[in-house]
């Protein structure tokens, strides 16, 4: 029974980072009860991420293989997981935009063991405040969105998965996560597509619109614009021409 309840309070850190190894053990030895995912690549970190209750994200930034698009795709679909970004190529315009885009630390490498341990206990210190009694049903709740969003998955559905009144479900979503029910996942469902858009896939909109869990390429569209200020076709021609879009 006491190795159950260890196992549910560990904290999974996901770290993203080609040199991770380098500073593994100092994050361990940091924070106790820990679960540390290893990462290279961001594609299989997003998909660690979408299907996995994580709660902190380290990203590392290269100008070969940047941060902000990542960065932007993680916040806007869980805003209440605190990102730490580490980098070698630090400046203070790439620390300006990356906390305008949400994250919750910016650490230049190399980076000092105690500097990191200090930062990961702030930023999971504040998340830990943010969460109410009900983080364990709002934790199911997220994680089954994240994993089924391309199905038509309906509130009572996540309620049940969750061990959750509808009603009750409805209110933890609003204090927790500041949204509806609906509007997560929608929200999860443009950031698939924002993914999906990125990683250049050969589908037209409305295949993607489908895929993401839509079932009018209208409605996608029209929540697509509300969430990124810009349609998908112009999101897509901005990817291509490789320019800002969010």
């Amino acid at each position: 029974m006491n190795n159950t309840r260890a196992i549910r309070k560990q904290i999974t850190i996901l770290l993203i980072d080609p040199n991770a190894k380098t500073y593994y053990q100092s994050i361990v030895t940091s924070v106790r009860h820990c679960n540390v995912i290893i990462e290279k690549n961001k594609q299989k970190a997003c998909e660690f991420f979408f299907r996995n209750a994580v709660d902190l994200v380290l990203l590392d930034h290269t100008p070969d293989d940047p941060c902000m698009n990542l960065l932007q795709v993680l916040r806007f679909v869980s805003p209440s997981v605190p990102i730490i970004i580490m980098t070698a190529y630090g400046s203070e315009d790439l620390a300006v935009t990356v906390f305008r885009n949400g994250a919750s630390d910016y650490l230049k490498k190399p980076i000092h063991e105690n500097e990191l341990g200090e930062s990961i206990q702030a930023v999971l210190g504040i998340k830990e405040r943010s969460f109410n009694r009900t983080q364990t049903g709002i934790q199911k709740a997220v994680q089954f969105i994240n994993v089924n969003y391309c199905m038509p998955i309906k509130l009572a559905h996540v309620a049940r998965e969750a061990g959750m009144s509808v009603s009750c479900l409805e209110r933890a979503f609003k204090k927790t996560l500041s949204v509806t029910y609906s509007m997560y996942l929608n929200k999860v469902r443009i950031a698939r597509a924002i993914q999906m858009l990125e990683e250049g896939v050969k589908f037209s909109i409305g295949e993607i619109a489908f895929a993401c869990g839509f079932s009018n390429q209208y409605h996608f569209a029209r929540m697509f614009r509300k969430m990124t200020q810009v349609c998908p076709r112009e999101f897509k021609k901005a990817v291509i021409e490789n320019k800002p879009y969010i």
